[in-house]
């Protein structure tokens, strides 16, 4: 039992966690200038507060870490359907909460979280689940779509209305959870035809009925496309600036371009200020205009406050966190154990590296945060559970190898035993002999 309290695992990964822990606070801490004056509080208690969330982060991480896989395993299809119910929950008034202006909180008990968080979770353990279960039942059409299809398109239309990034990254993640487990290439291909479709069907849907009509926009049909607005201008706003030249234009005119993507544009100037070696802690100047330097942003602020060193340290750890993943996903001998080291480290990899992207203006903004690093909410304490569900894993793993080398070990002793049978004999007697001589 003591042995349990002991933190195992890949050590690698332990020291990732905490690196990103000391980043987090630091750049939490120097970029919540806008925050704090939004808020009508102090910097010290942006810090606090952020340490506090750290804290927490690695009291979920621990806990998630000491569950044994067999509870995620048992439980996985029931945290699924949590997650459905909670999804569903944002489509009730009394429950909504807006954030950034879309619903994607919920409140129950006096505590707010944002839902998506759980349902990507809740997502990758149900694929894991079901590809353990069914695996071999899947290269029929019929019963992938209903095993693996449907439940997961349902989570990402319940998302779709209220945030098409979320959708669109959980559709990704599971889509390389299927590649990667060589589940029918020909149902992939089926699958991103069908979803191609859907997705057109509904812009199509969207332009001819709801787009510039703002009372259709409002019942209960038009908030199924309320997204859509937002990621056809932030599409124009990414390209425009590239393929539109400005020349010509006012300068009025140039400005409200700009004002258009005026958070992508402070962090692109972020990143130029930043340079090789940054300004150094607490001496960034974007930081009173970029108002989201704290969460969605917080990259190009590390850019500029620790230049390209600081902000490639930060690609190489997650780089590094996902090779070992890689690794330990070699290791996995169950179904279950690798699709969950997969799910969750593409969702942590591939959330960060949206994120930078982003950041570096060469993806549309999504609004996704930077995983362990940006100002701790759910998404914080959700993804320290997946680090620690990552660890429990190889925990897990750890342990049946040290019990593999001890079988191995037994028997190689008992395979000696049995070609020697006389070695203890004869050692005896010599010692019996080599006495009496000299008595």
């Amino acid at each position: 039992m003591k042995d349990i309290w002991k933190l195992k695992g890949d050590k690698v990964i332990w020291i990732i966690v905490v690196f990103f822990a000391m980043i987090s606070i630091l750049a939490v801490f120097s970029s919540s200038s806008f925050l704090a004056s939004s808020r009508g509080i102090s910097k010290v208690a942006i810090f606090m507060e952020q340490t506090k969330s750290v804290l927490m982060g690695f009291v979920a991480l621990l806990i998630c870490y000491l569950i044994p896989l067999r509870f995620y395993r048992f439980f996985s299809f029931a945290i699924f359907g949590v997650s459905v119910l909670l999804l569903l929950l944002l489509y009730i008034p009394a429950f909504q909460v807006k954030i950034n202006g879309a619903i994607r909180g919920i409140r129950l008990f006096g505590v707010t979280f944002q839902v998506f968080e759980l349902a990507k979770i809740g997502v990758i353990l149900y694929l894991a689940r079901a590809l353990e279960l069914w695996n071999d039942d899947l290269s029929d059409f019929k019963q992938f779509a209903l095993k693996i299809l449907l439940p997961v398109g349902a989570i990402c239309l319940l998302i779709l209305p209220n945030s098409f990034s979320s959708a669109l990254l959980i559709a990704l993640i599971s889509f390389l959870i299927l590649f990667f487990m060589d589940v029918s290439w020909k149902n992939l291909g089926i699958t991103v035809g069908i979803v191609a479709a859907v997705v057109l069907l509904m812009f199509l849907t969207y332009h001819a009925f709801f787009a510039g009509h703002l009372e259709r926009q409002q019942s209960a049909v038009g908030k199924v496309f309320n997204r859509f607005g937002t990621v056809e201008s932030r599409l124009t706003a990414h390209f425009e600036q590239e393929e539109e030249s400005l020349e010509g234009l006012s300068t009025r005119e140039i400005q409200q371009l700009k004002d258009k993507d005026r958070q992508s544009e402070n962090a692109k100037v972020a990143i130029s200020e930043g340079g090789i070696f940054g300004k150094g802690p607490g001496k960034s100047t974007q930081r009173y205009s970029l108002s989201m330097a704290f969460s969605d942003f917080i990259y190009a602020f590390i850019v500029e406050e620790y230049g390209l060193v600081g902000g490639a340290f930060v690609i190489l750890l997650y780089l590094i966190f996902l090779f070992r993943c890689i690794r330990l996903c070699q290791r996995c001998k169950a179904t279950y154990s690798s699709v969950l080291i997969v799910g969750l480290s593409f969702l942590i990899a591939t959330q960060a590296f949206l994120h930078i992207l982003v950041n570096v203006r060469l993806f549309p903004i999504t609004g996704h945060t930077l995983p362990l690093i940006s100002h701790g909410g759910t998404a914080y304490l959700v993804l320290c559970g997946a680090f620690g569900m990552i660890l429990s894993v190889n925990r897990q793993l750890d342990k049946q190898d040290a019990q593999e080398r001890q079988q191995r070990e037994a028997a190689a002793a008992q395979l000696t035993e049995e070609y020697n049978p006389d070695t203890t004999s004869t050692t005896d007697n010599t010692a019996i002999t080599y006495t009496t001589s000299h008595e």
